[in-house]
């Protein structure tokens, strides 16, 4: 591939798609999600105010929300770069359009897919602040990141094999795929956790809480069409809802970690993984789990819930590396022979 641009421009997009889900992590943790009431704008205008006689007259304007200027500054930023974003993926698609009369089995259709789930992630951001924080969107909002992040990634890595001279199609194996979803529903489940403020639900390292009788509610907890109209921040489960929340994403987490050793242990042996992608992606898991039984222990601090939400994104780029590096290149050839990346 002659032009070289759009790989470039998919990379520095990529690492902004982290930077929005790292930043909507952020805000979601510090109870930032209604630092701005409105949008795309921040009480009507695109900077949030500092005057304190306007925070003022904001506070009795919407005495619903805690109005401040750290909550708002954080929600703005996390839109600036959502926006700058959203901008590079346009320019993504118009190269896109004029790249796939040139080159050779440019991927054109899944540039013009990320335009299309930047525009609809844009509408779950606005519906997250109108509708209050209702958890079902904030997730859907955290799911659309994540996809979005997973697509230019595959859109990253199918213009880095064009620019290398390889134009052969990939196939990624069936098993990496399940422990990619695994690892990608656990994600979610996260989010739901904490979007409906459920860290706190179970202070129990290996049980919810030792020496009580904890009434799991599952059906409210997992209810994903809740009421719409209430503030969701700060949560409106009970006790029993958030406790099912957080000890069903505690045991999709040892789902997970035992279907990923299992994977990693058969692809080893069988050569097919480098030592050093399986060595990286084992460290992150198994951080991942000593930060979330952490946040248990320290009830959930905000530093601690950052690291958390951050180990996850970098798990699915590492799993993502993964699936690629594992993948069979199928030959363009009449016989169909088939070899291993």
């Amino acid at each position: 591939m002659a032009n070289n641009l759009p790989l470039k421009l998919a990379t520095i997009a990529l690492f902004l798609a982290v930077e929005v889900v790292l930043m909507g992590g952020f805000t979601r943790i510090t109870d930032s999600g209604l630092g701005c009431p409105d949008w795309p704008g921040c009480f009507g205008k695109m900077v949030m105010t500092t005057d304190t006689q306007t925070i003022a007259y904001l506070q009795e304007r919407y005495p619903e929300i805690h109005v401040a200027v750290h909550k708002g500054w954080i929600e703005m930023i996390h839109r600036y770069i959502a926006g700058g974003l959203g901008l590079l993926i346009m320019a993504i698609a118009f190269l896109g359009y004029r790249e796939k009369q040139k080159t050779a089995n440019y991927p054109y259709i899944v540039s013009l897919a990320l335009l299309g789930l930047v525009i609809v992630q844009g509408a779950f951001g606005a519906f997250t602040v109108t509708l209050k924080l209702l958890p079902n969107i904030v997730t859907l909002h955290l799911m659309g990141g994540l996809i979005i992040v997973s697509t230019l990634m595959y859109l990253r890595h199918r213009l880095k094999r064009l620019a290398n001279g390889e134009t052969q199609m990939i196939r990624m194996r069936t098993p990496v795929l399940i422990g990619v979803v695994l690892l990608f529903m656990q994600i979610l489940l996260g989010g739901w956790v904490s979007t409906n403020y459920a860290g706190w639900a179970c202070p129990g390292i290996l049980s919810c809480a030792p020496g009580a009788d904890v009434q799991y509610d599952f059906q409210s907890g997992f209810h994903f069409f809740p009421e719409i109209g209430p503030n969701y921040e700060g949560g409106q489960l009970e006790h029993g809802a958030r406790a099912a929340i957080q000890m069903v994403h505690r045991v999709g987490a040892f789902v997970v970690l035992a279907y990923w050793l299992g994977l990693i242990a058969i692809y080893i042996n069988k050569r097919l993984l480098p030592s050093r992608k399986a060595t990286h992606f084992i460290g992150l898991i198994l951080l991942q789990i000593v930060f979330g039984y952490a946040n248990v222990v320290y009830a959930v601090p905000d530093s601690l819930a950052f690291i958390h939400h951050a180990l996850g994104v970098l798990l699915l780029l590492s799993a993502w590396s993964i699936a690629y590096a594992t993948a069979i290149e199928q030959e363009n050839a009449v016989y169909g022979n088939v070899r291993h990346a």
